[in-house]
């Protein structure tokens, strides 16, 4: 479905959420980028990621997330967490490694040009992602969940040292060691429940997709759509592994690849897995074999968006 709006065309008040951590350091610093906003005819105001959703003063009219995927995730849990009561539209200036959600969205990386869309902007409903069953209370994301190897690939990223890497030669380190991984990655039990139907399969990956793309830029789901209520599930078996070895391949040859398994399309599911990790977005989380029961916040926020 079509969720947008247009907001007015004049300068806006702007909160900048910076994370000067996030990709490389060519980005600059925020002094940097606060007085490019200004010049571009915005008042700025910079605040830490710490407090991205603390203290906003009432005139705010944007919060501008610069950073990456990971400050998007925190800001958006941090307004859940206050249960939206100081919700703003959202703005995103890239700045991390793969900006898989600005990506998904349409907004160009380069941030005066990403900056140019708030003149006339178009607001995007974006859905949260609810899992229940893996901790005591609720836990949400925003990109994907899953179990299989892309876990694991964040364990091993994880022990390399890439601060000396660029973007892209980062995707690309990841590539290679997913790579590796998925030429003998042990196939493991998936049970999923969806709309009535039960699933059982020999699995290497499953990935419950809220945006078309995860990690290291894998467009797992080239048609998801964040603000359709609906997720994309990505499940690869044991016989579909060469699939899936094609696919990488093809992105570490620079080719124009697409990846050709068909996902689920659901709003709701409950699944169970035999092995022993998960990961929420870019967290790594312990699993114990238990049912998670996932379901959609419909449009719970809004991000200023280059698609129309």
């Amino acid at each position: 479905m079509l969720c947008s709006a247009v907001m007015k065309e004049h300068g806006k008040n702007i909160r900048l959420v910076h994370n000067p951590a996030a990709g490389d350091d060519s980005n600059g610093d925020k002094d940097e980028l606060c007085q490019l906003i200004e010049d571009l005819g915005h008042n700025c105001t910079v605040v830490t990621k710490k407090d991205a959703v603390k203290k906003i003063d009432p005139q705010t009219d944007i919060i501008a997330l610069a950073g990456g995927d990971g400050t998007i995730r925190m800001t958006i849990m941090g307004l859940l967490e206050k249960k939206l009561r100081f919700k703003r539209p959202i703005a995103i200036l890239p700045q991390g490694t793969a900006n898989n959600i600005a990506i998904s969205l349409g907004i160009p990386l380069d941030c005066e040009k990403a900056i140019s869309l708030w003149r006339s902007a178009i607001l995007k409903k974006f859905d949260v992602g609810m899992v229940i069953g893996l901790e005591r209370k609720p836990l949400y994301f925003i990109e994907s969940i899953g179990f299989g190897v892309f876990p694991t690939l964040m364990k091993k990223m994880d022990k390399k040292n890439t601060e000396d890497l660029n973007a892209e030669d980062e995707i690309k380190t990841a590539l290679i060691q997913l790579r590796k991984l998925v030429e003998t990655f042990p196939a493991t039990t998936l049970r999923l429940t969806v709309a009535g139907n039960n699933y059982e399969k020999e699995c290497i990956l499953v990935e419950i997709m809220n945006i078309p793309s995860i990690g290291p830029r894998l467009v797992l789901a080239a048609d998801a759509d964040p603000g359709d209520g609906q997720f994309d599930i990505i499940i690869v078996t044991v016989d579909q592994r060469q699939e899936l070895l094609s696919y990488i391949d093809g992105l570490l040859n620079g080719t124009n690849v697409e990846f050709k398994i068909i996902p689920i399309r659901a709003s709701q599911l409950a699944m169970e897995w035999e092995g022993k990790e998960i990961h929420i977005d870019d967290e790594r989380k312990s699993y114990f074999g238990q049912q998670l029961k996932l379901t959609l916040l419909d449009g719970i926020v809004e991000i200023i968006t280059g698609n129309k």
